[in-house]
């Protein structure tokens, strides 16, 4: 392995000054490859798995829930890796593979929250969290919510689809585009 020689300061800033006195056309990268397409299809076939999971998380077997989580990593990595696969051409950069890693990651994290947010609106997921929601309301404060037509099921559905939307919107999502930039990364260097 060898390692590119750095050139000194003075020289990077005469390089600079150079630059900025020619006339030439400024650099907007244009030219770079786009690595959108790619991270957003294996995006989508990390959400389907994602999806896929989370069912399988609601089936009451004893071993699905020890491989659930474990699932879970294999699944977001692998996208970042599909995203890495799909784009393998256009890939010339570590930087590069952890941003398609990223897209696909940020996708497979909405598809899931999505999913999640469904699941949960359903009465599947976080119902007891809901309970909890309902639980804050003093009984007359639950009265005077009936006259306006809140129900208690109401109160703990907003509550269940809200906790949905926190945890696999916001934190599932950073860290399936976490999990998914190692994926693109590792295919980078394994490639």
């Amino acid at each position: 392995m060898t390692l590119a020689k750095k050139r000194p300061p003075s020289a990077r800033r005469e390089q600079r000054a150079k630059r900025a006195t020619n006339d030439e056309i400024v650099d907007t990268g244009a030219d770079q490859p786009v690595l959108g397409r790619p991270g957003v299809k294996a995006g989508a076939a990390g959400g389907f798995g994602l999806l896929v999971l989370l069912l399988m998380n609601l089936l009451s077997l004893p071993l699905l829930a020890c491989l659930v989580v474990p699932g879970y990593v294999v699944v977001l990595v692998v996208t970042g890796m599909l995203a890495g696969l799909l784009a393998d051409d256009q890939l010339t950069t570590r930087g590069q593979a952890t941003r398609v890693g990223v897209t696909a990651g940020f996708v497979a994290g909405i598809c899931g929250g999505v999913a999640a947010v469904f699941l949960a609106a359903f009465g599947l997921m976080f119902s007891n969290l809901g309970q909890g929601v309902l639980a804050q309301f003093s009984p007359a404060q639950l009265v005077n919510l009936a006259r306006m037509g809140i129900t208690p099921d109401t109160i703990r559905l907003a509550g269940s689809v809200l906790f949905a939307l926190l945890l696999w919107g916001g934190a599932g999502t950073a860290v399936a585009m976490i999990l998914s930039a190692l994926g693109g990364r590792l295919y980078f260097r394994l490639h």
